[in-house]
């Protein structure tokens, strides 16, 4: 196996960038809009904290998602390969099943990772969980035929109104992401099927928790929850 280790550290620098590592350049820009947000009033800003609702004009209000599917789409790309991106990692010709498998599972730890460190959040002396939506889909790109990503995304965001929660909403992400991309793979393919396991997980890891899963709100972020 070869790797090409400066598209290797920036891959992984991409993929493990914790989100809330953008607050400063966000609250820059906030500080000028401020006057302008002062003389004008939106709905959605005037959700409750704790709203369990996965909001559309909120989510594709922040600027951050539009980073965080950047990110996760050029970061899984530079380690998974396609779309004409070299992977970070190559194996050799002639090299066996065994070696093959540990080079998928290397590159399925390095990607689980990665959705940790944007799932889960130290915060006040206990653990909370975000679903990290937007990363999600980005890393969607990489895992399965681009196809299939867009349309479970497109999707999600047409029926996420009858979805009473963000648990329900990445569980039926999860389940478009494998029905689309097994349809436009035409087949069986791990790769998609790990797709929607990480799309799952944040949920998993609710459940196990006994916690739910956190959706940003501006009134939350005033008490002190960051997105």
């Amino acid at each position: 196996m070869t790797v090409d280790i400066p598209l290797f550290l920036i891959g992984l620098l991409l993929l493990w960038f914790p989100r809330r590592w953008m607050r400063r350049g966000a609250a820059f820009l906030q500080r000028r809009k401020k006057s302008a947000e002062s003389t004008r009033t939106e709905p959605w800003k005037n959700r409750e904290p704790g709203d369990p609702h996965v909001s559309f004009p909120a989510e594709f209000a922040k600027f951050r998602n539009y980073l965080d599917l950047l990110r996760a789409a050029t970061g899984s790309l530079m380690l998974w390969g396609g779309l004409g991106m070299p992977a970070a990692f190559a194996l050799g010709a002639g090299v066996g099943r065994n070696e093959a498998l540990k080079f998928m599972a290397l590159r399925a730890l390095l990607l689980l990772i990665g959705v940790l460190i944007q799932s889960i959040r130290y915060e006040k002396k206990h653990l909370s969980f975000y679903p990290p939506i937007f990363y999600l889909a980005g890393m969607s790109v990489a895992l399965g035929d681009p196809r299939g990503a867009a349309f479970a995304f497109v999707l999600i965001w047409a029926i996420n109104s009858a979805l009473p929660n963000a648990r329900a909403f990445l569980s039926g992400y999860a389940m478009l992401i494998l029905v689309f991309g097994l349809f436009f793979s035409r087949g069986l393919s791990l790769s998609v099927i790990y797709a929607g396991v990480l799309c799952f997980l944040p949920v998993l890891l609710s459940l196990l928790a006994n916690r739910q899963l956190m959706v940003f709100t501006r009134k939350a972020a005033r008490s002190g929850v960051r997105s």
